[in-house]
């Protein structure tokens, strides 16, 4: 198969070829193989960079969470429409009030699923739910080593001392563990032992610092908590192997550069089909249509979608890597971009341009 671009699934180098060639069989028929269950808005911690945690009062302000029957109704039809690996997150989603049979349910529907948890509450009869429906494997939010820094970062006491509690019983369950950490100004110091406490525990772990705004809650203190200091030298670094080996193609549609396009979908707690967790749009409810209807819908917004103006003829459009969710959470709109996003590219690109060094030079 050929097509105007690479696809990201060639990329998946831990799909074995077999599944590699199902995801680019999926790539090219537009099937959604791929899809995130956002069950509910509800969380027992409070972390501060989180882009979905509602407070109880406020949920009824965005919407009402969907019920355990209409999860499994969207289910189906996902199935039925070529889902097969399925994330089931939250907020918490062992807080949702029917988890128990949501996730009995799901689980023998015939998903490959991933459970993404804090994993604080993985204890008594939800550790005995795990055990007899386990995932293929949980994806746990690590977010400190010890029950101090839990308290900067989540704003709850002994939340470590619960995590911890909750990786130990996955792991005497033999369920396999991945762990996620996002790095804010409130954990920063801490991460050298959050990295040895994953290789400790055997635990495969991935950091970011990619903190987004948040454009779906009500609390956003973003500029409190992301790390506000880089290397320059090394982010130049990285801008000019992106320019000499993987320059941005301006002319490529934004969706073309995510993993899910033409792949995956996102359906959120109060039951809106999108295609990224830093959207706010567009607003297609599947449970008003036919799940595949809903699908369509949202393949048709991502093949409109175009970069902002600004960007067909910025210098630095060739090293400047955004995506439409961060277009969205970053400058308000997916095809509107501010001057502060820009800066940081622009500046880059001026140290890096050979053509400056070559006037430099004469």
């Amino acid at each position: 198969m050929s097509y105007e671009f690479e696809p990201a699934c060639r990329r998946m180098e831990w799909l074995d070829p077999f599944y590699k060639a199902v995801w680019e069989k999926a790539f090219a028929d537009a099937i959604p193989i791929s899809g995130t269950y956002e069950l509910t808005p509800r969380c027992n911690f409070n972390c501060r960079m989180c882009y979905v945690h509602l407070k109880e009062d406020q949920i009824p302000r965005y919407g009402k969470e969907l019920t355990a029957g209409e999860w499994l109704r969207i289910a189906q039809e996902a199935k039925d429409a070529g889902t097969t690996w399925l994330c089931v997150t939250g907020g918490e989603p062992l807080m949702h009030p029917e988890f128990e049979t949501i996730w009995k349910e799901l689980t023998q529907m015939g998903f490959f699923i991933t459970l993404q948890t804090n994993a604080s509450l993985i204890r008594g009869k939800k550790a005995d739910l795990l055990a007899q429906y386990p995932p293929r494997h949980v994806k746990i939010t690590l977010y400190g080593s010890d029950d101090e820094t839990y308290e900067k970062v989540c704003r709850v006491q002994n939340g470590f001392t619960k995590v911890d509690e909750g990786i130990r019983t996955l792991k005497e369950l033999k369920i396999p563990i991945e762990a996620v950490s996002t790095v804010i100004e409130q954990n920063r110091q801490d991460v050298k032992k959050i990295a040895f406490y994953a290789f400790r525990n055997q635990i495969r772990w991935q950091p970011t610092a990619g903190v987004k705004l948040s454009v779906r809650n009500e609390e956003d203190e973003i500029e409190r908590i992301r790390i506000s200091d880089f290397n320059g030298a090394v982010w130049n670094r990285q801008m000019k192997e992106r320019l000499e080996k993987h320059p941005v193609n301006i002319e490529r549609k934004p969706c073309t550069y995510c993993k899910d396009y033409r792949l995956g979908y996102w359906v959120t707690w109060n039951g809106q089909m999108r295609f990224c967790s830093f959207m706010n749009k567009p607003d297609i409810p599947v449970l008003e249509n036919e799940f595949q209807e809903a699908w369509k819908q949202l393949i048709e917004y991502e093949e409109s979608l175009r970069w902002p103006e600004e960007c067909y003829t910025c210098e630095a459009n060739k090293i400047c890597l955004k995506c439409a969710g961060a277009l969205n959470a970053e400058c308000g709109e997916p095809e509107q971009v501010t001057e502060k996003f820009c800066s940081r590219y622009k500046k880059s690109m001026e140290e890096i341009s050979p053509a400056k060094k070559c006037q430099e030079v004469i």
